[in-house]
């Protein structure tokens, strides 16, 4: 599986900057270069065709022959007198070479070409060296053939090479100081998103009323700031109506549940009731009493959304608190025969809590492990104190929670497996519960779970 690289949108941009400036720079750098090139050999091609056309005039007014003797004096003093160190070739009409001035450089014996010119490499000693010659035709009536005339390129070649490297010294210095400007000014550009997303993140469901500073309204980071305080109002508002229905409703279903309870309970202490009767009162007064638990929760809940759930603290020992609910589950355990243990550290552990919430938070953390954990298992209950916190273990045997679970398993009403948690009794609100009342205490809770071992919930409280 391969792994894609995310890059921050401020090194994207500036990535893009560099990709388009390097390209940028490199094509005016090029066109400069080809420019200044073209400009070099335009100008030794009118030297060399000045050179060869005076050779050619010499030879035209002296009206001389095709003999060496004669033509050879004339090459020789036309280069003494020229301000480069030329080489001069002669062909005669049959193409082949006459004579030349540098013995020493290997030419061609025959001239295949007429090109007017070109730049070719010449062999010295077996060394190429980069020459630009000209060929141009004798027309006289005494002598007809072809002067080359050519020149080394060394100093021509030594300032497209200076070229070339104050051209990649100049693009490297430039890039380097635009890199460096560019990221900072991605960052200064980018940095008021960087605020929207830092303080989008501090907004949550119970401080939906925060909004974003909006400073410049008339740029388009401003349009996205006004555009998101809309969207966290719609939602405000929205959260205060779904709190304000569960409120609402759990209120007014609480009185008939009772009512319904109550009366189920009172037909039961009937003893003249029928069978059928009786085991339909049965069900009723079970479905009465989990919507009974049901409403208690979503109450609970909607208190503690709303911040009008009082939390009274108080110093208690956390071991004892641990034993006592424990021992609550010892019926119900022996009848699935599973072990409940409990592992206490041999100092007392003091925290200052709501116990009445922290008994809420055990008592549904044991009884989801009971639930889940098949008959022969085992319910470890740890507890200990590590770096000034308490922690506290509950550790089952039970199938575990699917991986692909595991990431929404403290959502209200999320049920792991649909089919049996109404029929052990679950309503999807325990854990959120759990979870509440962890962070009301400022603690977390986390878990551990692999699939066919069990389930380890850790509670994390700060301790006296």
């Amino acid at each position: 599986m391969k792994m894609k690289l995310r890059l921050k949108i401020k090194t994207r941009l500036t990535l893009w900057y560099i990709i388009i400036l390097t390209m940028t720079l490199i094509a005016f750098s090029s066109f400069i270069f080809l420019n200044v090139e073209q400009y070099i050999y335009n100008q030794v091609e009118i030297r060399l065709k000045n050179q060869g056309e005076q050779i050619i005039r010499e030879i035209e007014n002296n009206d001389l022959r095709e003999e060496n003797i004669e033509i050879s004096p004339i090459i020789n003093e036309v280069k003494e007198n020229a301000d480069k160190d030329y080489l001069i070739a002669y062909y005669a009409a049959n193409k082949n070479l006459v004579l030349t001035n540098k013995q020493n450089y290997i030419l061609p014996d025959k001239l295949k070409t007429d090109n007017i010119f070109s730049v070719i490499k010449l062999e010295n000693d077996n060394i190429d060296e980069d020459w630009a010659l000209i060929t141009l035709p004798i027309t006289s009536q005494s002598t007809s053939g072809w002067i080359r005339v050519a020149e080394r390129l060394d100093s021509e070649e030594k300032i497209l090479d200076k070229l070339i490297l104050i051209s990649i010294l100049g693009i490297s210095i430039f890039l380097i100081a635009a890199i460096t400007g560019g990221y900072f000014l991605a960052g200064k550009a980018l940095s008021p998103i960087e605020k929207i997303s830092t303080t989008a993140r501090e907004i949550s469901s119970s401080s939906l009323g925060q909004r974003i500073e909006e400073k410049n309204t008339d740029d388009e980071v401003g349009s996205l700031i006004v555009t998101l305080n809309q969207l966290f109002a719609r939602l405000e508002k929205a959260f205060e109506r779904e709190k304000q229905f569960t409120s609402d409703a759990s209120h007014e279903l609480r009185t008939p549940i009772t009512v319904i309870r109550a009366q189920s309970e009172k037909i039961l202490r009937r003893k003249d009731l029928k069978e059928e009767c009786e085991e339909t009162l049965k069900i009723i007064k079970k479905q009465s009493d989990y919507m009974g638990h049901l409403i208690e929760q979503l109450l609970l809940l909607a208190r503690s959304d709303s911040g009008k759930q009082i939390i009274e603290k108080e110093e208690f020992d956390i071991n004892e608190l641990v034993k006592i609910v424990a021992g609550e589950f010892s019926a119900v355990a022996e009848n699935k025969n599973i072990k409940i243990i409990t592992e206490q550290s041999s100092e007392s552990i003091s925290v200052l809590a709501d116990q009445s919430m922290i008994i809420q938070l055990l008592l549904n953390l044991i009884d989801n492990a009971i639930k889940y954990t098949p008959k022969g298992g085992e319910v470890k209950i740890i507890t200990e104190k590590n770096d000034g916190n308490l922690i506290i273990k509950i550790k089952d045997t039970g199938r575990g929670i699917p991986e692909e679970d595991q990431d929404n398993i403290f959502e209200r009403f999320y049920r792991v497996d649909k089919s049996r948690s109404r029929k052990k009794g679950g309503t999807g609100l325990g854990l959120a519960i759990c979870e509440w009342i962890v962070e009301s205490h400022e603690g977390s809770i986390n878990f551990e779970s692999s699939a066919g071992i069990g389930t380890t919930f850790i509670i994390k409280l700060p301790v006296v």
